[in-house]
């Protein structure tokens, strides 16, 4: 429309009816308002790369990139109740007891690799990833922590080359219930990539087991993060917590916005960090208790039964002993039990005695365990007939009628007393 056009419009409507004019002014006025109603104007998200939060390096393989991050502690860090370098001077040799696997006999951490993973799952299989692979060792004064990290799933199989390169520089491998998720996720890996790896055949101390067998019980449960900060005295700042993992991946994964996900690589670390201090806590009770200075009686336990178990009696009695001081009524039971037979096997009957007559003479009783005891002390030792009688007559009191097999032996053994008794009584008419 020319500009003619326009003014011959513009005329007509001016010389339009008052109706006709009403109505093109108000069409006009909603034309306005249309356009100039405010709208949302949309804008392109900002993502942040990995590379702007994390220092590190993009590393170029033969399989592809992937991102690495190195972090090194000095020898004086201290992590928990000892620095890096007080971890390298306790002794190592219950590794294998711990764990029975006697390729551990010379466990050497400075030869040894710390191995930790974050995965796209919490459960393992084919189908979960670990884009993150944490690896901490001692190389000279320093610990270092490297970290490989996917920024995308076509960076696996680069991930999995350098990580099995690392692994063939090492003698040894240290997780926390990476014998059961860590070391069979990766292994799936590797076969899934096509990369041959010896992960398995390294001999692995992991570490979640013997934390079970000197702290179940002491605290709420033997995860890793309880143990840090009620065992260790370690607390984290700003750190999330693991079930959320997955999914900030997922999300950096979607978007390639980083701002999320870097707070993995801080809680990664801090994995590895309380793994080095929960393996020297583990070494450093076990060598020497006194120095450790268990802090709940059922550490003592703990330990005097794994002694006990290891041959070391000469250990085993004073744990029990402390045990015995600090534990809960609960467990006291248990404690004087396996004290009693200490003693007992160890030569020192009369400390048992004491130890039986004391539990019966509890208004509770878990078991029956010290009238057995007292009636063997007085059959085999005092030759005492009577007095044995009266401990198996109150042990079959105690004992419910479903343990069939212990009813059985009680009944065997008051026959045998009752024989007993009858024979002597037949000697000293005799005798008379």
């Amino acid at each position: 429309m020319d500009l003619k056009e326009r003014l011959n419009r513009l005329t007509s409507v001016s010389k339009s009816p008052p109706e006709e004019k009403s109505q093109v002014l108000s069409d006009l006025r909603q034309r306005l308002d249309r356009l100039l109603e405010p709208k949302k104007i949309y804008r392109k998200e900002v993502t942040v790369p990995i590379e702007q939060l994390i220092r590190g390096e993009v590393i170029s393989t033969s399989e592809g990139e992937t991102f690495l991050t190195k972090i090194y502690f000095p020898p004086h860090f201290q992590y928990g109740e000892m620095t890096l370098a007080d971890v390298l001077t306790i002794p190592t040799y219950p590794a294998h007891l711990l764990s029975r696997d006697d390729r551990l006999r010379e466990l050497d951490f400075r030869r040894a690799l710390f191995l930790d993973t974050e995965t796209t799952g919490l459960t393992g299989g084919t189908g979960t990833f670990a884009f993150m692979v944490g690896l901490g060792f001692f190389e000279e004064d320093h610990f270092v922590i490297q970290q490989f990290f996917m920024r995308d799933y076509s960076e696996e199989r680069a991930t999995l080359s350098l990580l099995k390169d690392m692994i063939n520089t090492f003698q040894f491998l240290v997780t926390f219930n990476g014998r059961q998720y860590d070391i069979p996720l990766l292994e799936t890996r590797f076969i899934l990539s096509r990369i041959i790896s010896k992960i398995r055949e390294v001999p692995n101390f992991d570490l979640l087991y013997p934390s079970r067998k000197i702290w179940k019980g002491a605290y709420e449960n033997c995860r890793l993060v309880t143990l840090e900060s009620q065992l260790l005295g370690i607390e984290r700042t700003d750190d999330i917590p693991s079930e959320w993992i997955p999914f900030l991946y997922f999300d950096y994964i979607q978007t390639g916005d980083a701002r999320k996900i870097h707070q993995v690589f801080y809680h990664n670390q801090m994995d590895i960090l309380s793994m080095v201090a929960l393996a020297g806590r583990i070494h450093l009770v076990y060598h020497d208790p006194k120095a450790a200075r268990p802090r709940k009686g059922i550490e003592h336990f703990a330990l005097g039964r794994l002694f006990w178990e290891h041959g070391q009696k000469d250990k085993a009695i004073p744990c029990f002993e402390i045990a015995l001081k600090r534990c809960n009524d609960d467990l006291s039971w248990d404690v004087m039990k396996w004290l009693s037979m200490a003693f007992k096997k160890t030569g020192q009957p009369e400390k048992a005695r004491s130890l039986w007559e004391e539990m019966a003479s509890w208004p509770y009783k878990k078991d029956a365990f010290p009238y057995v005891e007292l009636a063997k002390y007085y059959e085999h030792r005092l030759k005492d007939w009577e007095g044995a009688m009266t401990y198996v007559n109150e042990a079959l009191g105690l004992v419910p009628s479903h343990q069939q097999r212990e009813v059985e032996l009680l009944q065997n053994r008051r026959r045998r007393l009752e024989q007993k008794k009858v024979s002597n009584r037949n000697r000293r008419q005799v005798g008379y």
